[in-house]
């Protein structure tokens, strides 16, 4: 996909979770997603509870946000200075966005009577906890390469599905909550992406990647070639 094409689709996709979320505050949506919660909280057991709990904390905004330093800085050493970018970039990208939307629908959270543990704020539309997870998937499948990328994928995805289910099951999001954090993780993914592949960003990122006397030298070539021409 061009970058143009990434980025118009980033947008678009940004749209979408506005509108699903003025769809989830609909009665109609809030009936349709409560009984579904219900159902969840019929097959808790004390082992599901323990894992969805684990799954909450390993998709904390906190974490988020830590991997969105850490990881950055070890791809910066190994000089994926693309790679370091891009993962800053979305994850930083994917909360704000959440965040935005989040405050922009203002919608309740589940019934009282369905939450195992108290939410995080009053806020439900959409799930910072799926958004993290999905953002962390997405992650996985760009930086990963080589022959372990299919693995890497299939553990993101089942990573960001359990944190889906366990924000339900644990009755303090609706799914319309969890879908909406996980478009607004491939949103950002899609325009940091689609920017960072802009050529004169790419070329920038070139020169950052080069040292100074590779610099010079490639500038003194291009001088020469030319007045050769």
């Amino acid at each position: 996909m061009s970058s143009r094409g990434k980025i118009t689709g980033g947008v678009l996709l940004l749209v979408a979770v506005a509108a699903l979320g003025l769809i989830a505050k609909t009665s109609t949506s809030t009936r349709a997603d409560i009984r579904l919660d219900e159902h969840l909280a019929t097959l808790r057991t004390p082992v599901f509870t323990l894992v969805a709990k684990a799954a909450t904390l390993a998709a904390q905004a906190e974490v988020g946000l830590v991997a969105a330093v850490v990881v950055p800085a070890v791809l910066w050493l190994l000089r994926r200075r693309r790679d370091a970018l891009l993962t800053a970039c979305v994850m930083v990208g994917a909360l704000a966005i959440a965040f935005a939307v989040k405050t922009l629908v203002a919608e309740h959270r589940p019934p009282r009577r369905l939450w195992l543990i108290p939410p995080d704020n009053a806020m439900s539309f959409p799930s910072g906890h799926a958004t993290v997870a999905a953002a962390a998937a997405l992650l996985l499948g760009m930086l990963v390469r080589g022959r372990p990328r299919p693995l890497a994928m299939a553990a993101g995805v089942i990573f960001a599905g359990v944190v889906a289910i366990a924000r339900m099951y644990l009755g303090v999001h609706y799914l319309l909550d969890v879908v909406g954090g996980c478009l607004a993780a491939v949103s950002a993914a899609l325009l940091v992406s689609g920017f960072l592949d802009l050529p004169r960003i790419r070329r920038g990122l070139e020169d950052v990647g080069t040292p100074a006397a590779g610099r010079h030298h490639a500038g003194r070539t291009s001088r020469v070639d030319t007045g050769r021409r």
